[in-house]
């Protein structure tokens, strides 16, 4: 049983439809349709029926993917054994993280230079939309993101939370906000002009929500991808902002912006995003490894 038409039948089995998968695959429909067909033909039974809303699985295709994933982890470990034979050491992983969340993460991954012994660990910055299409991909093997309605979350990944952080305002030191308060309550900020980011996913999401439990729509003077330009922007003397305070924590040091708990007080919860499907075994123990150190 040759591992090519496996490979397409589980990305099929992953995208719920043959032209999603061929696209994925950089391979034409025809070709992706005839390596399955060729599967099922091998195996005696169908892997996939057509319904109204596109394919699903059979019962026994369910079964014979599920070990097919597997399988595909052990492969996977044999090429990972291979490059060690070959004097390669090392191994890369690659995490994708959401914008502004290095002052919280970073300090806990490092904190333990042994815990990343023996991996070549590459870190991509980059919005809540990327991460999700990185992961499904296959270019980043596993992305820290605001936790986001499950609806939100593109089929095939898979979630844990790793922390929660307060949110907060801010603002620039002369703002009418600023005087000698603590905390400020989000229902005086429906007239401000808020600095936001992504909308529908992310920090965006969760503001966004913070202002409709209250009946309220923020008053939305630009949207940005990532935390430094929100930052940037309130900077200048224009708007304001919501984020997470460890996000910020060097600027109000500097004074260069002025941040003001919310009231009542707000958390966000960061996770920790990946595929569905099984890595090769030694990258699973060092995506366990990552995760017990992302929890602090």
């Amino acid at each position: 049983m040759e591992f090519r038409p496996i490979r397409y039948a589980l990305s099929v089995a992953k995208e719920r439809s043959f032209t999603k998968a061929a696209a994925r695959l950089n391979i034409s429909q025809s070709a992706v349709s005839e390596q399955v067909r060729l599967l099922e033909d091998e195996v005696g039974f169908p892997l996939f029926r057509r319904t109204g809303r596109g394919i699903e699985l059979t019962e026994r295709g369910r079964t014979f993917l599920y070990e097919a994933e597997r399988v595909a982890g052990d492969l996977l470990s044999l090429s990972d054994t291979a490059r060690r034979l070959r004097g390669v050491p090392t191994d890369t992983l690659t995490l994708g993280m959401g914008s502004g969340m290095a002052p919280i993460f970073m300090p806990r991954l490092f904190r333990d230079a042994d815990a990343l012994q023996g991996l070549w660990l590459e870190i991509v910055t980059a919005p809540t939309k990327s991460i999700f299409n990185d992961l499904h991909e296959e270019r980043i093997d596993v992305g820290i993101a605001i936790e986001s309605d499950p609806d939100r979350v593109p089929a095939g990944l898979i979630f844990e939370r790793l922390t929660e952080a307060e949110m907060a305002l801010i603002v620039p030191p002369k703002h009418r906000l600023a005087g000698g308060r603590r905390t400020v309550d989000l229902g005086q900020l429906g007239a401000e002009p808020i600095i936001m980011s992504e909308l529908s996913v992310g920090y965006g999401e969760v503001v966004m929500a913070m202002f409709g439990d209250l009946g309220l729509r923020p008053n939305i003077l630009a949207v940005a991808d990532n935390i430094e330009t929100m930052k940037a922007i309130v900077q200048t003397g224009t708007g304001a902002a919501i984020v997470p305070r460890a996000c910020v924590d060097n600027e109000a040091k500097l004074g260069v912006l002025k941040v003001l708990g919310l009231s009542p007080p707000r958390q966000v919860a960061f996770s920790l995003f990946r595929r569905r499907q099984p890595m090769s075994r030694r990258k699973e123990a060092f995506v366990n490894r990552l995760r017990q150190a992302l929890r602090g």
